[in-house]
């Protein structure tokens, strides 16, 4: 009998930091760059998977996968979609099932223009701010309404209209806790309130799910067809 038969906890142990390995190749960073940022912060209470259940009452169902801003091409792609199907059979949004998943690098568009002023998204993507002609200091993805002008291909192509015609916007909880160290360094905080003040930038109406491919996988599984959008 070997050490590890004789050894259950030291089985499980084994088991778990293998798995724990797999998923963080899955989301797209190492083992290191995450302990560099800490464990990731679970919400307050349980998640919330009311969507999935909202999902089930769509008749056409799509997951639209970015993990790259890619100048908003999930916002494009999930406008097309719904647009496409409203054009050739009447749809009404009631009908549609649109789920956006924003990891990796393409969280930021579901982050507000704190963030943005605060961090150097604009700058890393090299997005212009279309109103100043400037690198933008805010989320030029965020809205179209009220004067401040965006990069979405479509008038109602950016985040907040999305929400509005039911379309689930997910963000990747794991991909969010990457930016606690970068954000407690710029604004000179604790890491503990860099945290709390990420999970407050958050856009009113998205979700926050404990890993952008767990929420991927489970809109596949509510019968979403997969759309990579980056």
């Amino acid at each position: 009998m070997t050490a590890d038969e004789q050894n259950p906890s030291r089985r499980k142990f084994i088991a778990n930091v293998a798995g724990s390995a797999s998923a963080l190749a899955a989301v797209g960073f190492s083992a290191g760059e995450l302990l560099a940022q800490g464990t990731p912060a679970a919400p307050q209470g349980s998640w919330d998977m009311s969507w999935v259940d909202r999902l089930a009452r769509a008749k056409h169902k799509m997951v639209f996968d970015a993990p790259w801003m890619a100048e908003g091409m999930a916002l494009s792609n999930a406008v097309t979609w719904l647009n496409g199907y409203s054009e050739v059979y009447k749809t009404t949004d009631a009908e549609m099932g649109a789920v956006l998943v924003f990891r990796h690098k393409g969280l930021p568009l579901i982050l507000n223009d704190e963030m943005w002023s605060l961090l150097t998204y604009g700058e890393d993507e090299k997005i212009t701010d279309p109103a100043t002609g400037a690198t933008t200091k805010r989320n030029p993805f965020l809205k179209a309404a009220g004067g401040r002008g965006g990069v979405s291909l479509f008038p109602n192509g950016d985040v907040e209209s999305l929400i509005a015609r039911g379309a689930t916007v997910i963000a990747c909880n794991q991909a969010l806790m990457r930016h606690v160290g970068p954000l407690a360094k710029a604004a000179n905080i604790s890491r503990d309130e860099a945290q709390q003040k990420l999970i407050a930038s958050v856009v009113p109406g998205v979700i926050r799910m404990p890993s952008g491919v767990f929420a991927t996988s489970r809109a596949e599984e509510a019968g979403c067809q997969f759309l990579r959008s980056s």
